[in-house]
């Protein structure tokens, strides 16, 4: 039973690094965070703390790949 556990926390971690970790996902989320900033449901303070976190997002995910495919 506990192997059987041990398992599905391993494939829901897996699953939200992905999602966390999707470039698709992250070009969505800053897509929502431009919307909100010109619709003026946030500040440009709140949009550039947010802006600089999903760019870093992005950033890992390109240090990732890169050390994947052995070209870092």
């Amino acid at each position: 039973m506990i192997g059987f556990v041990a398992w599905v926390l391993r494939r829901v971690v897996a699953e939200a690094e992905r999602l966390h970790y999707d470039p698709a996902v992250v070009r969505a989320e800053l897509a929502a965070l431009e919307e909100d900033l010109t619709a003026g449901r946030i500040g440009e303070e709140e949009f550039s703390r947010r802006e600089d976190a999903l760019l870093d997002r992005l950033e890992e995910m390109s240090r990732r790949t890169a050390e994947r495919d052995g070209t870092a």
